[in-house]
């Protein structure tokens, strides 16, 4: 429930970011790319899109993505992922509770974003 409610938080701070942050604005102007944020038993995810300036997202699993972070498990991932530390998610890459599929250029493009959306670049 905690990383389900994590996800959504993550969609509408991109979504208010997509319009009251300049910085993040122009740099998600004219990217097209999907991304998943999901469990590796695929029971919770959460996909976001960025087309063009625009943000949207859905519930779920897609099939189709561009990059996607599988994290072992629910906990795990919101344990990580709310602590606000980028050690914490490097020793989760390195301990294999979190793997990225995909595209890792794209997953890079979004971690950047995501930094951005947060002040931290």
């Amino acid at each position: 429930m905690k990383f389900r409610l994590l996800l959504y938080i993550i969609h509408r701070k991109l979504k208010k970011a997509a319009t009251a942050n300049d910085r993040f604005k122009s740099f998600i102007q004219s990217k097209k790319l999907s991304i998943t944020i999901k469990t590796g038993d695929s029971r919770l995810g959460r996909r976001y899109t960025f087309e063009n300036g625009k943000i949207s997202s859905t519930s779920g699993i897609a099939k189709e993505c561009d990059a996607a972070m599988v994290w072992r498990d629910a906990n795990t991932a919101f344990e990580v992922m709310s602590s606000g530390n980028e050690e914490a998610s490097v020793a989760a890459l390195t301990e294999q509770k979190l793997q990225i599929e995909g595209s890792f250029k794209e997953f890079m493009w979004f971690s950047r974003a995501l930094d951005i959306m947060m002040g931290k670049a």
